[in-house]
């Protein structure tokens, strides 16, 4: 492999460098510079000035343990430095708050759900989330080097806002600008996302669609929504309501996701019924053909709860197939229950990694 050198210290190239060198770590754990260099295709002297930038601003560490070469040196074996700090992860959906704390090293120090009161108000929400998050790090020496937050209603990312849809099931949400009130609370900053964005994000960085450029992931559970990820991009709109298509009115009263609960589809699952001809069924299969159309995906990952039923996705694949212009796959995720989680996990530690001045990588990485 060709060697490359980065400009000078501090430039663009050396910060991409450093990053090469902590992925190194990050993917493949403890290793000498020789091996970081043989990976990357980095040339030795340069990957050595990132160690020492790395190993100066804390990222990284020696090991007690020594390698030798073939001239008999010891050679430095580097490692992530885990204290160095805390991201966590937080899931936010109409039933549950689920929470993950990790290491710089990605090595999980908390992994907890928490049920929500249906009698809590706004503010009783709102403070709940406080408390989980200070009981999650009160005994922890690291610092808190970033919060994400997944929600399962429609978000603007940027500002944090909540963005109130007709029909939302989930109205206690609306008001509470999760961004403002925990940036003010624990002092690091915060990413904020819904909840099919960060599962879509993480199909694309850590599971089936990671290879796929152009894809829609669909969740099936007590809402219905799609990320839509077009041209390696995740498309969020003008106002971060893309991908909202359980609030598409199928008749005059009901949108997609009141015409799936109110025609009873979770009990059918539930009951292992023959769900050829379910009304449910039809609407979503016609509603997933009109996507296609006007999208023509790859391929189309299906997560949730739902998508645990057996009978679930070939019903979907049977009603869809005859309607469908242009071939489609229709593909099970990985982690239909924690896509979410895991999404706002990995956004989080690239939030906290460029608080140390390491690039985040385009989203076609």
């Amino acid at each position: 492999m060709k060697q490359t050198d980065p400009l000078q210290n501090g430039t663009p190239l050396a910060l991409m460098t450093d990053r090469q060198f902590f992925h190194c770590l990050k993917e493949h754990g403890p290793m000498t510079r020789a091996a970081i260099a043989k990976k990357t295709g980095i040339s030795r002297p340069t990957i050595s000035e990132s160690a020492q930038r790395l190993e100066k601003s804390g990222l990284v560490v020696e090991t007690s343990r020594k390698t030798k070469n073939k001239q008999g040196r010891a050679g430095v074996i580097y490692e992530i430095n885990a204290a160095k700090g805390l991201t966590l992860a937080i899931a936010i959906d109409v039933k549950q708050i689920q929470l993950r704390l990790t290491d710089l090293s990605l090595k999980v120090i908390r992994d907890q759900c928490f049920y929500i009161d249906p009698a809590w108000q706004q503010a009783e929400l709102a403070e709940a989330i406080l408390r989980f998050i200070r009981l999650a790090v009160q005994d922890q020496s690291s610092p808190l080097l970033a919060i994400g937050v997944s929600v399962a209603v429609p978000v603007n990312s940027q500002t944090g806002e909540i963005l109130a849809l007709p029909y939302s099931k989930f109205s206690i949400i609306h008001g509470i600008n999760f961004k403002a009130l925990l940036e003010e609370h624990f002092a690091c900053p915060v990413t904020l996302d819904n909840d099919v964005n960060w599962a879509t994000l993480a199909e694309k960085s850590l599971g089936i669609a990671k290879n796929v450029s152009d894809f829609v992931f669909i969740y099936f559970g007590e809402g219905i929504g799609a990320g839509i990820y077009l041209d390696n991009h995740l498309i969020r709109g003008s106002t971060g309501i893309s991908g909202e298509i359980g609030h598409i009115m199928v008749n005059n009263k009901e949108n997609l996701q009141d015409f799936v609960s109110n025609h009873h589809l979770q009990q059918a699952l539930e009951e292992g019924v023959d769900l050829s001809g379910h009304p449910a069924i039809s609407q979503i299969g016609s509603t997933l053909a009109t996507i296609a159309a006007v999208i023509n995906p790859k391929m189309f990952v299906l997560g949730g709860p739902m998508t645990k039923y057996p009978q679930f996705i070939p019903a979907i694949i049977k009603q869809i197939q005859p309607q469908l212009f242009n071939k489609v796959s229709f593909i099970p995720s990985n982690a239909p229950n924690y896509a979410p989680l895991n999404g706002v996990q990995a956004g989080t530690y690239e939030l906290a990694l460029s608080s140390f001045g390491l690039p985040s990588p385009p989203e076609a990485e």
